[in-house]
């Protein structure tokens, strides 16, 4: 699922800096980077080591994958961070607008179930999560609980999280359960209610809330875990070929390239290409 050629990504590199050195276009003075809350606090303190070595004023923004490729469609962001693909009408309207929608994968994100850690529940299939959200299982004590309504948590269809998670889950749409805005949400509303579950990027897990396993594999708990793994996504850089920029591509470039960043991409929970 989602791979990618090490030499193609390599040659998209390549194919920027040699775009750098013949382009005379003159550098904005300012980048807006907007899109995913899974992306953005790797990206925020990307922003701040580059903004120390670089004349560039850069804001980001997170109002959710979807949105972020909306901005860069319509003209009000230059860089959009999305824990998904571009949607095929999103790819259509930009189609229609002449936008050059321009994609770099930056690596990978693993999706996991989170519960209340009084729940006794530790593992769950994919057959079992796609039941619970469609209404299909409806009380712990089928998972060998204790006999407690689910309490269903979901995110609007704005997220990439969400996005990834109804594709592979097969859910009722964003309408079911609790909705949350963010991930910090989903986090602070199953730390506090014992019998509810939801879904989040594994870069945030915390102490507060528990992770079940699927289909008995864990985070690192077993060898080959990430390949096996079934609920993993691309996170992706999209850009507007037509505005690419000096200013837009030495940012890339940087995220793409520099052993700082691959390092944080990796202290963030993230997995590289």
């Amino acid at each position: 699922m989602y791979k990618i050629n090490k030499f193609i990504a390599m040659g998209l590199v390549f194919s920027i800096f040699f775009v750098i050195s013949s382009c005379s276009e003159k550098n904005t003075d300012s980048i807006h980077i907007s899109g995913s809350t899974t992306i953005e606090p790797f990206m925020k303190k990307v922003v701040d080591q580059f903004k120390k070595k670089n004349n560039i004023e850069i804001s980001i923004t997170a109002p959710g994958s979807m949105s972020g490729i909306e901005s860069l469609i319509s003209g009000s962001c230059d860089i959009a961070m999305s824990s998904s693909d571009i949607s095929l009408i999103q790819s259509a309207l930009a189609k229609k607008n002449k936008i050059g929608v321009k994609s770099f994968l930056l690596g990978y994100d693993i999706i996991v179930p989170i519960i209340n850690p009084k729940n006794v529940v530790s593992n769950i299939s994919i057959d079992q999560l796609k039941d619970i959200y469609n209404h299909k299982i409806q009380n712990w004590s089928k998972l060998g609980g204790k006999n407690a309504a689910i309490e269903i948590v979901n995110r609007k269809n704005n997220s990439g999280t969400y996005r990834i998670w109804n594709h592979m889950i097969d859910t009722g749409g964003d309408k079911i359960g609790k909705q949350q805005v963010s991930t910090s949400s989903i986090l602070a509303y199953i730390a506090e209610n014992e019998n509810a579950i939801g879904y989040i990027s594994s870069s945030f897990i915390n102490s507060e809330i528990k992770v079940l396993m699927v289909d008995g594999i864990g985070i690192k708990n077993q060898e080959n875990w990430m390949e096996n793994y079934p609920i993993k996504r691309p996170l992706f850089l999209y850009v507007d070929d037509n505005k690419f920029n000096d200013s837009i591509k030495k940012i890339v470039i940087y995220i793409l390239m520099t052993k700082e960043v691959k390092k944080l991409f990796k202290e963030s929970g993230f997995y590289s290409i």
